[in-house]
């Protein structure tokens, strides 16, 4: 998903920015850097990765005030519950119902979220994948 928008964002910059350009691509040119190119290849394991970059995976269970602080900023798009570990497919449904039915069970969530994080137990909402998680 993180492609295709990467990849329609640059096309828009590539219409829009040489439209009327001046530049020009020396096909030759470009020929050459690709002939001189060396191809690499990636297969790390989470190890390797975690190693290179000085982190860990994140392993566990969701933060509680995490989820709270998204379903607060955003929780109109529902990305709260795709934090939790429910499909993707969840934005879209809280996007087509106007923000989760004009807000409303973003608000809940929040409220449920915001409960469940003072008490510390949010495990039954974690991996949920229904509409209404309560």
């Amino acid at each position: 998903m993180k492609k295709s928008i990467l990849l329609v964002v640059a096309m828009m910059f590539a219409v829009a920015g040489f439209s009327n350009s001046k530049y020009t691509i020396d096909d030759n040119q470009v020929e050459t850097v690709i002939e001189q190119s060396v191809q690499v290849d990636f297969n790390l394991s989470q190890e390797q990765v975690d190693g290179i970059l000085g982190t860990t995976a994140i392993q566990g269970e969701p933060n509680a005030w995490v989820a709270f602080a998204l379903a607060w900023v955003v929780g109109w798009t529902g990305v709260h519950r795709v934090y939790l570990g429910g499909k993707g497919g969840l934005i879209l449904i809280y996007i087509i119902t106007c923000g989760g039915i004009f807000g409303i069970v973003p608000l809940i969530d929040w409220i449920v979220l915001l409960v469940g994080a003072i008490k510390g137990d949010i495990s039954q909402f974690v991996d949920n994948d229904k509409f209404f998680m309560w």
